[in-house]
């Protein structure tokens, strides 16, 4: 049996970019974490249904969130977030995993918390991010460009 491989957060890097090219690296995050994607289903059971189970057909995916919190530091990538917040702006993002597994995204910034303060704590922030699309992973199943309009035909009988 193989030994499980074990890593720390540190490495990790939380980055994002307004053209996918130029990436800037989020700082002092403590933690960042994907909610899941998730599939809507629709109850395809009727009365031709054979069985007594219910009969249910996967029709979208919703992509999900990521929530990421770390230490106000005041730097201008922390600063920016606000910014493209209010802006509703599009970015690009990508997490770079300690064993060097990327995996990129487009998301709004749908949630920020520009700092909080605790007595006796650090200054924190916080927000979340609204995934559109997929997620790519090294092995995703959401590849943006596998669907091709042009080559996908409607057959009415």
């Amino acid at each position: 049996m193989a030994n499980p491989v074990w890593y720390t957060g540190r490495g990790t890097v939380l980055s994002y970019s307004l053209d996918g090219q130029t990436w800037v690296a989020l700082p002092q995050l403590q933690q960042f974490e994907p909610s899941g994607s998730k599939q809507t289903m629709v109850d395809q059971t009727n009365l031709q249904t054979q069985g007594n189970f219910t009969q249910p057909q996967a029709v979208q995916v919703d992509a999900g969130e990521v929530s990421f919190a770390g230490v106000y530091g005041g730097q201008i990538q922390q600063l920016l977030l606000g910014q493209y917040h209010g802006a509703l702006t599009l970015l690009y993002w990508q997490a770079q995993l300690v064993d060097g597994t990327f995996y990129t995204f487009q998301a709004f910034v749908s949630e920020f918390k520009p700092y909080s303060v605790k007595w006796n704590k650090t200054y924190g922030f916080s927000g979340k991010l609204r995934i559109v699309g997929g997620m790519e992973s090294p092995l995703s199943a959401f590849q943006p460009n596998a669907f091709d309009p042009n080559a996908f035909q409607v057959v009415l009988i």
